[in-house]
């Protein structure tokens, strides 16, 4: 096999390439996964020597098909946890975006309302915030925890990582 050595950018390609393959094979198990990405990486090695990179990406199909053939030999019952836990780091970004875009709000009013230090609090979904601004000031304080957030990052996690399919006899639904 002759190696050829690889730009940047195709290295990274190849990176984000396998990496999504391995977030699809998320419900295979892990030694047979790592089995399955080192075959897949030498696989994309050889092809790339051969026809070029982009062709060999290209020949490979999607990730997300590539990923269901693989697992059409697994079980179907195993749970997604890469999935899910993607899935409540989005719901988390989100509610930690709110929380940020709400407390510059208190701020900008604040700044707007006097030149002197003025000092205001509110909620944003149960976290209680208190914000204070003036001209040698500008602070946020957080307290509490954020009770609805947290219900629906355990949620999204249990829905987008399938865990019922850890429970026995339980009903398995694809």
């Amino acid at each position: 096999m002759t190696t050829t050595t690889l730009s940047l950018a195709d290295r990274w390609r190849r990176f984000t390439y396998v990496q999504t393959v391995e977030l699809f094979l998320d419900a295979m198990p892990r030694r047979r996964r790592r089995a399955v990405l080192a075959e897949l990486r030498e696989n994309i090695d050889a092809a790339t020597a051969d026809v070029g990179l982009p062709t060999a990406l290209a020949d490979l199909g999607r990730p997300s098909d590539l990923a269901a053939r693989y697992l059409e030999s697994e079980p179907p019952d195993r749970p997604t946890w890469h999935i899910g836990a993607l899935a409540a780091s989005i719901v988390f970004a989100a509610w930690l975006l709110g929380t940020v875009v709400y407390t510059f709000g208190m701020l900008d009013a604040l700044l707007a309302l006097s030149p002197a230090t003025s000092v205001a609090e509110g909620s944003f979904f149960g976290v209680g915030i208190r914000a204070e601004a003036g001209p040698e000031v500008l602070a946020a304080e957080f307290r509490g925890v954020s009770w609805p957030a947290v219900v629906a990052m355990v949620v999204i996690f249990g829905l987008f990582s399938r865990l019922w399919r850890v429970l026995p006899g339980a009903r398995r639904v694809s």
